[in-house]
C-alpha cells in the first residue's frame, strides 16, 4: 500500500511538472512573439541613432531572440524589496537580440516594459 501511494505521488509530481513546463514555455513564445516587432523596430531605430551600421536584414532576421526575466548587471539584493531597482533586477522581462554575429555582434536589449532599446557593438 506504501509502494503505491508513493507511485502515485511521483505520478502526480510528474504530471505537475509538466504542465509547469509546457505553460511556461507557452507564455514565453507567446511574449515574443507579441514584442518581437516592437522591439526590432526599436532596436534598429536606436542602432541608426547610435550610428551602429547594421544590414537591414539582420534586424528582420536576427540570429538570437530571448525572452529574460530581471537584469543580473544591476546590483540589488532579494532583500532589498524597497529598492526602486528591485523590480528591474527581478521581475521586469527582456528580449535580448543578437542581429550580427558574423562581424562583431550587434546586441540589443529590449526592455518591455518601458518600451526602450539600448544596442551595442561587441
Amino acid at each position: 500500500m506504501r509502494i503505491l501511494a508513493i507511485v502515485i505521488a511521483i505520478a502526480v509530481g510528474v504530471q505537475l511538472g509538466y504542465h509547469e513546463l509546457l505553460y511556461r514555455s507557452a507564455t514565453r513564445e507567446v511574449i515574443v512573439a507579441t514584442f518581437r516587432g516592437p522591439a526590432i523596430k526599436s532596436c534598429a531605430r536606436d542602432a541608426r541613432n547610435q550610428r551602429i551600421t547594421t544590414s537591414k536584414k539582420a534586424w528582420r532576421n536576427p540570429s538570437t531572440m530571448k525572452l529574460v526575466i530581471g537584469k543580473d548587471d544591476i546590483d540589488v539584493y532579494f532583500w532589498q524589496v524597497s529598492n526602486s531597482m528591485w523590480r528591474a533586477r527581478y521581475k521586469n522581462p527582456y528580449l535580448f537580440i543578437v542581429a550580427e554575429k558574423s562581424s562583431g555582434h550587434v546586441l540589443c536589449e529590449y526592455d518591455i516594459v518601458h518600451r526602450s532599446a539600448s544596442v551595442q557593438r561587441m
